[in-house]
């Protein structure tokens, strides 16, 4: 467990710049153009027939915000996995400590465990904070919204709550769902090095451009490509997010994590997982067999 805990560490401490640098300057960016929207922007009445509050345009950003994160979260970790299976070729070293080898295996499981664990709860700190900065506008909003208070700090906090609480569902989720892909892209990485980005999209349309020769219909997709293509479309029966916020009643994060985990499609997601575990294994394999020092 030990050793596990030391491979995790190494891989923040060698890709910190994505996870760690990346978000502190987005945030930074975002801090100055709240300071600049404070200052500087008026706001005018054009929200005042969308939004019923205030606090609904705090919760707007702040989820707008999330979906922003999860993608910049999503993107990061495609090409943390295209590199980070083949950087370190044979060194199976643990940390520091060059005499303590570890298996192929061990190595390539650490790596998808801090994709699953560490990473992601870096990308939701800087959420966290994200939400803070957001309640800049928010506040100046309520000058030119008329008739509209600012919201108190008591229902913000609620607010950052509810958001925070869907968000970390939907990051959940989202995560085991594209796993299988980024999985795919980690297996890759392995074979080609830094050929795996471009062939991990071109492999699969090659794939379904001879089912349609195959099938001798060049209009229509195939069985693979529209799997693939609904497979990679993050969806929850049941729930439209945008109905939901046209409703205008407050952001509950319990009602949402309940819709979405009641709208996931549970096998695709399991069976995805059980995939993407294949993946990391042949990866190993091949790298323990044909990956030299």
């Amino acid at each position: 467990m030990q050793a596990t805990i030391a491979l995790i560490k190494r891989e923040y401490l060698e890709h910190r710049g994505a996870f760690v640098y990346g978000p502190l300057i987005l945030l930074a960016v975002m801090l100055a153009a709240a300071i600049y929207a404070v200052l500087d922007i008026d706001f005018g009445g054009e929200f005042t027939e969308s939004l019923p509050t205030v606090l609904r345009f705090y919760e707007t950003g702040f989820a707008m915000s999330a979906a922003g994160w999860l993608v910049y979260l999503i993107i990061m970790l495609f090409f943390y996995y295209a590199d980070a299976f083949a950087a370190d070729s044979r060194n199976n070293s643990m940390l520091f400590w060059k005499s303590m080898p570890q298996s192929d295996l061990k190595i390539l499981s650490s790596k998808v465990a801090a994709s699953l664990t560490v990473f992601p709860t870096l990308i939701l700190l800087a959420l966290a904070l994200t939400g803070v900065i957001v309640y800049l506008p928010t506040v100046m909003a309520s000058d030119f919204l008329g008739g509209f208070a600012p919201p108190s700090l008591g229902e913000t906090a609620g607010a950052w709550l509810n958001v925070m609480v869907s968000a970390l569902v939907i990051f959940v989720i989202a995560l085991l769902w594209y796993l299988p892909f980024l999985a795919w892209v980690g297996l890759l990485g392995t074979m080609v090095k830094k050929w795996a980005i471009p062939l991990a999209f071109l492999i699969p349309a090659v794939i379904g451009l001879f089912e349609r020769v195959v099938t001798r219909n060049f209009l229509v997709d195939g069985v693979f490509w529209t799997f693939i293509a609904d497979r990679f479309e993050l969806k929850f029966d049941g729930l439209d997010f945008e109905g939901y916020w046209l409703t205008g009643q407050p952001w509950n994060g319990l009602e949402l994590a309940a819709l979405m985990l009641n709208g996931t499609d549970w096998v695709q997601l399991v069976g995805g997982v059980a995939v993407a575990v294949i993946f990391v294994y042949f990866a190993s394999e091949y790298r323990r067999r044909f990956v030299l020092a």
